[in-house]
């Protein structure tokens, strides 16, 4: 296939789940899941991203070890039905049990049901004190992964990155440089609307790719932490083409792979790059 014939068609349908997950509720929470990827499916998507630590984020209750379970495991299992019947991809994180502790990891189910991949949060959210949340260590309960992760589509390469780590920019210049067009990022990022905005953008255009991220939304229980919500798909120029509303929802986009090649023509950024210059990244 040429480059010509790539950029007049490489539309791919992507549709991001939107939704508040209780730490008191894994089936709840996965039944919701599944009902939201029903839609997802009958709306014809190539791609869903779910949530981050959609079965509970045990950010309420502390609960991880008892969310936690085994990759592939009950949920995945769920999963992977869904992913076969609508022939759709299909990514966001749980709670992983294994023997090196727990892990915040998203698998990566194929078209046919398979688990293609799965990459372990690298970037754990282990913040200062700030005004705007209680203090929270993320590596008190979790291990953090020690691997990124790019994967092979039938519609192109995708990198997969979660939450927090969309704050360390070298991830998704990592990504970029293995060839991903397309970077998803399940999360429950804070109520930080500037940040979040910003940071997908930033990610986006920075690197000449797509950015398809997914949030929380609303209020966690008994707590005063709130999620952004906010998904949103970005497109290769750092422009924001869809976006969620405050409500849980499934929102899908279409969006043109090809825009990837048209940007990178325009200015191809990592062509110029200088890493003899950036002497201090290798710390």
């Amino acid at each position: 296939m040429t480059a010509g014939e790539r950029t007049a068609d490489r539309s791919v349908t992507v549709s991001i789940i939107q939704f508040n997950a209780r730490d008191d509720a894994k089936d709840d929470n996965i039944e919701k899941v599944e009902s939201l990827l029903r839609i997802a499916g009958q709306r014809g998507s190539d791609l869903c991203v779910l949530p981050e630590v959609f079965t509970g984020s045990a950010l309420a209750l502390g609960n991880s070890l008892e969310l936690a379970e085994p990759i592939p495991g009950p949920t995945t299992e769920r999963l992977c039905a869904i992913a076969r019947t609508y022939g759709m991809y299909i990514v966001g994180s749980l709670y992983e049990a294994a023997s090196g502790g727990i892990y915040n990891t998203a698998p990566l189910i194929g078209r046919d049901g398979s688990i293609l991949a799965a990459y372990r949060k690298s970037h754990l959210f282990d913040p200062g004190v700030r005004p705007d949340l209680p203090v929270y260590r993320e590596s008190d309960k979790v291990t953090p992964g020690d691997g990124l992760c790019v994967v092979d589509t039938d519609f192109g390469r995708m990198g997969i990155a979660i939450c927090s780590d969309i704050r360390f920019p070298e991830i998704f210049l990592n990504h970029a440089l293995q060839g991903a067009e397309l970077v998803v990022l399940p999360s429950a990022f804070p109520a930080r609307l500037d940040h979040w905005e910003f940071l997908n953008r930033a990610r986006a255009a920075d690197n000449q790719l797509f950015m398809v991220s997914s949030g929380m939304v609303g209020k966690l229980q008994d707590s005063s932490i709130s999620f952004v919500g906010r998904s949103m798909v970005v497109d290769p120029w750092g422009v924001i083409t869809a976006q969620a509303s405050d409500r849980e929802m499934v929102l899908t986009s279409v969006i043109d792979l090809g825009a990837v090649e048209l940007v990178r023509s325009w200015w191809d950024l990592n062509s110029q790059r200088r890493p003899e210059l950036y002497t201090a990244l290798g710390r």
